[in-house]
């Protein structure tokens, strides 16, 4: 990635006044891409196998159930 292609991407992000949810899983993938690391797979279903996923269901330690954004698996 050069110096030029993460300028465009803070600019283009900069800007953004939508809300996270219509702008999160874009802006992480773009981010990837920077980053120069994968990006999220593709949700299975299977809490086991969706270690790297967004929305990663989860039980909290006072038993509510809920979302992660996005999971990298570590320490859940």
């Amino acid at each position: 990635m050069t110096e030029a292609q993460i300028h465009e991407f803070i600019d283009r992000w900069k800007e953004s006044g939508a809300s996270e949810k219509a702008n999160f899983q874009s802006f992480i993938n773009e981010l990837c891409d920077v980053l120069e690391v994968p990006h999220p797979d593709a949700a299975t279903g299977v809490r086991e196998q969706d270690t790297y996923a967004f929305e990663r269901p989860v039980t909290f330690a006072e038993g509510s159930t809920g979302f992660i954004d996005l999971s990298n698996g570590v320490a859940l």
